[in-house]
């Protein structure tokens, strides 16, 4: 499905199911296939949005650099119309800091927040680390795959579960390389920090020990700054917790949505 934003710009989106609505936020370069396993674990239990992020998969490129808030209210807008409720915001890597952003611009649709492989803030060293990885992804999608892969799947998983790697890899390379590099430098910005103790539903973060990207120390980090945050570790995944591992994600989230006050 698409809807078309204010600005003019076309995002498509994907639904399932029916029940509490759970909206779910992929990882830069990816699109909203990226969570197919874990919709299929829950859709008979919730009512699933999930978008893809703009210049990613099938929704329109803007003509110009964005910002994560900029990508916040787009899920915002989208939300809005077709919503029809309170959101469970799930976001994985990037998603995760673009629903950080819905719920500190949105606090009327989001009833809980779910944040996977990312943290919230930015030293300079890793705003440094985002500009290079910026200016590597104009060069070209194949100038960044096999970096992006290794950091994203260690040696046992690109073993034993090629099909996931194939798809992260397929997707990649079908992304805009210019759209890949403006995200990086949203990514860049990150500076949401002690702003989250304003966020008042309950948020889960979630690391994978053997994230290369999002350290579990910075994620259980993040998950103090909210004042009803709780903290869980995956043990042996890494930055795509959701794709390597997604029964056993679709678990955390299934035990956090029934633990909100207005589950349903």
């Amino acid at each position: 499905m698409r809807f078309r934003l204010t600005s003019g710009l076309s995002i498509r989106y994907r639904t399932r199911g029916a029940g509490q609505l759970v909206v779910l936020l992929h990882p830069v370069g990816l699109r909203s296939e990226f969570w197919d396993p874990v919709i299929a674990e829950l859709e008979g239990s919730f009512r699933l949005i999930a978008p893809d992020t703009r210049g990613h998969g099938g929704s329109d490129v803007s003509g110009q650099p964005f910002t994560l808030d900029d990508l916040a209210s787009d899920v915002i807008e989208l939300l809005r119309a077709v919503g029809g409720g309170p959101a469970v915001l799930v976001g994985c890597s990037m998603g995760g800091m673009i629903a950080q952003g819905v719920a500190l611009q949105a606090p009327d649709i989001t009833a809980g927040l779910v944040i996977a492989n990312t943290t919230h803030t930015r030293t300079d060293q890793g705003r440094a680390v985002m500009e290079q990885r910026a200016v590597e992804a104009a060069k070209g999608m194949p100038a960044v795959l096999q970096t992006t892969l290794s950091r994203w799947f260690n040696d046992e998983v690109q073993r034993s579960q090629p099909d996931i790697v194939a798809h992260a890899r397929a997707w990649l390379l079908e992304a805009d390389p210019i759209v890949h590099s403006w995200s990086w430098r949203a990514i860049r910005d990150l500076s949401y920090g002690d702003r989250l103790k304003d966020v008042r539903v309950p948020a889960l973060a979630i690391s994978g020990t053997d994230d290369q990207s999002a350290a579990p120390s910075a994620v259980e980090a993040m998950s103090k700054v909210f004042p009803d945050g709780t903290y869980r570790e995956m043990t042996g995944v890494g930055h795509l917790a959701p794709l390597e591992q997604p029964a056993r994600f679709a678990a955390l989230l299934r035990e956090f949505i029934g633990g909100l006050p207005d589950a349903r």
